[in-house]
């Protein structure tokens, strides 16, 4: 079995970082294994840990290079770890959970401080902006929700001036659309989920639907570049979400 490695600090964040890991562990077919890089202060880690029954791993040194040295382990699947990064680190995301995000090739579950943490994911809201690159990243992360039950909700947000034109029989022509959509991006059949369609941007959109349709977790492909204009959705949704957020690296070309 794999391990979901929940990286935690010495702070009140630990506890919804190790519940998190615990809700998303059948997910990803592992067991939890905590992650501390020990620093000054209450062992609010070592508490966490303890209460929530799973085994506690400490190291000293960078907390950055401890979890990417961890995360390296072939018996890792993810990571979780709070948006904060550390426990002084600014809100939402801080520099340790960016880097992160940046360096572990593997899935990362980002807990906001603030959020509500889950006993289970039930419901998963996937946006997907319609191209081969982000279907590819997130196509696994489909089939792990379909194979454990968890509701798939797939969101397109269009521009608007890409909105199809649905003039004639848009009770027909829409469903048509969904299905052609689902067919090409999605890894799986369209009855086994929902798709949701909105129009704006997509940065703007997400954290909103994944509100309205009270979704446990938000799942994101991306290719692992904060350069200057680029993941804008990736950084929104961490700034703004009140639910985990899941990045999944684009995988490699060839794979």
């Amino acid at each position: 079995m794999g391990r979901v490695l929940a990286a935690i600090d010495a702070s009140p964040c630990a506890r919804p970082v190790v519940q998190t890991a615990l809700s998303v562990a059948d997910f990803f077919e592992g067991s939890v294994v905590a992650l501390h890089v020990r620093e000054k202060g209450p062992d609010l880690a070592l508490e966490a840990a303890h209460e929530a029954g799973v085994e506690l791993l400490e190291t000293t040194g960078s907390p950055i290079e401890g979890i990417v040295t961890a995360a390296e382990d072939p018996r890792v699947v993810a990571v979780v770890l709070g948006a904060r990064g550390v426990h002084d680190g600014p809100r939402p995301a801080g520099h340790a959970a960016l880097e992160v995000i940046t360096r572990v090739n593997k899935p990362v579950v980002v807990v906001p401080p603030d959020g509500t943490t889950r006993t289970r994911i039930a419901r998963v809201l996937i946006p997907l902006e319609g191209t081969d690159e982000s279907s590819q990243a997130i196509a696994d992360t489909i089939a792990l929700a379909r194979r454990h039950d968890i509701e798939v909700l797939v969101l397109h947000v269009h521009a608007p001036e890409t909105v199809p034109a649905f003039e004639d029989q848009p009770h027909h022509e829409v469903p048509a659309w969904e299905g052609e959509f689902v067919a090409r991006f999605v890894s799986v059949p369209h009855a086994h989920v929902d798709v949701i369609q909105r129009v704006g941007v997509a940065a703007d959109r997400i954290v909103t639907v994944a509100g309205d349709m009270k979704a446990d977790l938000i799942a994101l492909g991306w290719n692992q570049n904060l350069a200057p204009g680029r993941a804008q959705v990736v950084r929104e949704a961490l700034t703004h979400s009140t639910i985990p957020v899941l990045i999944v690296p684009t995988p490699p070309p060839g794979d």
